[in-house]
Parts: structure tokens; sequence; C-alpha cells
């Protein structure tokens, strides 16, 4: 759990350096702008795990929003969060081969993530973030459903496409990948994105 941990640390720290060594690379226009820009996803939803059960369901919905602090140079910093469907399954449990009952489970997680971006050719970018995953699982069975809640470590990466429709609209789609330390699992995103650039100084 802990070599996990450096390992994810040690993977943003690096991916923020180069960033960061590859804005300086850019020239600055004379009076440059900033801009504050939020990012808001819909889509599919794919968990990545070993979990092997005849009912169980990988496929869901993710949606999120970013905000992102973007000055005009390669480097962009912000925080994500949103709502994730990881699986569910719904299946007919029996006890002592005569007593045969419905059951399901799902488990779900919100991310709060901090967010480097870098452009790194026109309307392409790359995204890395790290932070916490607030995990819920709901388990019913015999009609007595629980909940159960866990907070989770965990890190993002991310390569995204925008189509400009004005200075401040750009339409476009992102594949992201959550990797979670708490389950040692991961979800694959394929995602519609609504970029909205409401403020520029």
């Amino acid at each position: 759990m802990f070599n996990r941990i450096k390992v994810n640390i040690v993977f943003t720290s690096l991916i923020i350096i180069l960033a960061a060594c590859l804005s300086q690379s850019y020239s600055q226009a004379d009076d440059p702008e900033y801009a504050v820009t939020t990012y808001i996803n819909a889509g599919y939803s794919r968990f990545i795990s070993e979990l092997d059960f005849k009912d169980l369901n990988k496929n869901g919905f993710t949606g999120t929003i970013r905000i992102m602090w973007e000055p005009e140079h390669l480097l962009s910093i912000g925080i994500e969060s949103g709502y994730l469907q990881l699986y569910d399954i719904s299946t007919q449990l029996t006890i002592q081969d005569t007593i045969t009952f419905n059951g399901s489970s799902e488990l779900t997680a919100v991310p709060i993530l901090a967010v480097f971006s870098m452009e790194l050719f026109e309307n392409f970018k790359i995204s890395v973030g790290s932070g916490m995953f607030l995990l819920t699982s709901k388990v019913d069975a015999l009609g007595n459903p629980v909940n159960s809640n866990q907070v989770s470590t965990g890190v993002l990466g991310s390569a995204s496409y925008y189509y400009p429709l004005s200075h401040t609209i750009s339409l476009g789609g992102e594949i992201k990948y959550y990797l979670i330390n708490k389950i040692e699992d991961g979800s694959l995103n394929f995602q519609f994105s609504f970029q909205y650039r409401f403020l520029t100084y």
C-alpha cells in the first residue's frame, strides 16, 4: 500500500516537473492572458478489475467537473470532482441449497483531485491528477440494505481534444483513467466534454 502511494507521488511529481520545464521553452506574449475555465464531462465508464462474477456489470456512467486556472503558457492547474459508477451486481444467492433470495451490490466513487494539464499540440491536452476518492458501497440482501463508506488515495491520467466554437466555448472528448489504491483497481472513461472559459484577465 505504502509503495503504491510512493509510486503515485513520484509519478505525479515527475509529470509536474516535466510540464514546468517544457512551459519555460514556450515564448509568452508581452501581455499574457490568464483564464479560469470549467470543463463539464459526461460519458461511459468501464471498471478495470480481475473480479470475475457471472452477473457483475462493469459498465457505468461517469460525470465530472473540472475547474482550471490557465495562464497563457503550457502548464495549468485546477481541481476535479464528480461521480463515478464502478460496478454493480444483482444475483440470486442460495443458503444450504434450500433458501434462495435476491442480493445486489454496487460500488461508486467521488473523486476529489488536484489536476495538472499541459497542451502538447494545438487543442490537444494531457492531464495528470492526484488526490482522494470517496468510495460508497451499497449491499442489499434479504431486504436489508447496508451502506459503507471509505476514503482512498488515487491518481488520474487523461488525454483530451477540444474544438473551439468561440473564444470562450469549446466542445471535445476525453479519455481518462482513474487508479484507486484502496481497491487496487481502476476505471477507464470515455467522456464528451464542454469547455467554458468564464473568466479572462
